[in-house]
């Protein structure tokens, strides 16, 4: 199963670093210059060096390919290079991280797993470009987020509702679904929601699109999508044996815990 790597796990490898023999066991080595790699390349995509952010990430990845950071940030390095399908692969991975350590009872149809998990990264991806072209910083994939917004999807598909407060208590808004989950509050969070009914399968990149189109079109949804205060993102698909799908988008802010 892959990992996300917090802030303090990097803190934490590379204080040993500083400390560490030269003659530590080699695993530990590939671990923290796994960890020194991830923040170059965190340092070389914000300060817009995109060739060296891309190695340093690429690399990490290879040496700890059970990491979801690195995928992460990648998915920024070639959202501003606009490298679409590169782009794509790097959100899905973001995507598959947080369905692997979802605890959730509630699922999407087998036949539409993979459908979902490519709809939800055409998603951000989607985000991330208009903001980006409006001038606006791209905001991170998260797999928490897209797990609290996947689980809310979940929830209206299976309670027969479609709103942004749920009926299930502790539930009620977004801030407490994180919170429900990860035991604390961000500190800022937006949600936009949508649904989509008909007959065939509607989980196609076009349908995708005219989703997005839709957010934009609604002040409310668009303030949220072009939010310069938020830096996190996740987005959660949930779908029904019809091929009818709901869509939760959250943008938020806060620290790691």
């Amino acid at each position: 199963m892959r990992q996300r790597l917090s802030r303090l796990q990097l803190g934490l490898a590379l204080l040993l670093l500083a400390a560490a023999p030269c003659w530590a066991e080699p695993a530990l080595s590939e671990v923290v210059h796994a960890c020194v790699l991830v923040e170059q390349g965190k340092q070389a995509c914000e300060q817009q060096r995109a060739s060296e952010a891309e190695q340093c990430l690429t690399e990490a990845a290879r040496l700890r390919p059970q990491w979801c950071l690195p995928h992460q940030w990648l998915a920024l390095v070639y959202q501003k290079a606009d490298n679409k399908q590169a782009a794509l692969q790097s959100y899905r991975q973001v995507q598959l991280v947080s369905l692997e350590s979802s605890n959730s009872r509630r699922t999407n149809p087998s036949k539409y797993l993979d459908a979902a998990l490519d709809c939800e990264a055409l998603m951000a991806w989607l985000i991330n470009k208009t903001r980006w072209e409006a001038g606006i910083q791209c905001v991170l994939p998260e797999p928490r987020l897209a797990q609290v917004a996947r689980q809310h999807s979940m929830e209206m598909r299976d309670l027969h509702y479609f709103s942004h407060e749920s009926p299930v208590s502790g539930r009620r808004t977004s801030v407490d679904r994180f919170e429900n989950l990860f035991g604390f509050r961000p500190q800022l969070i937006a949600e936009n929601v949508a649904r989509r009914w008909g007959t065939g399968d509607f989980l196609t990149p076009e349908k995708m699109r005219e989703t997005h189109h839709g957010f934009l079109q609604k002040t409310s949804h668009r303030r949220n999508v072009l939010m310069a205060s938020v830096e996190q993102l996740g987005v959660g698909i949930a779908v029904d044996d019809e091929g009818n799908y709901w869509v939760t988008e959250l943008l938020a802010k806060y620290q790691d815990e």
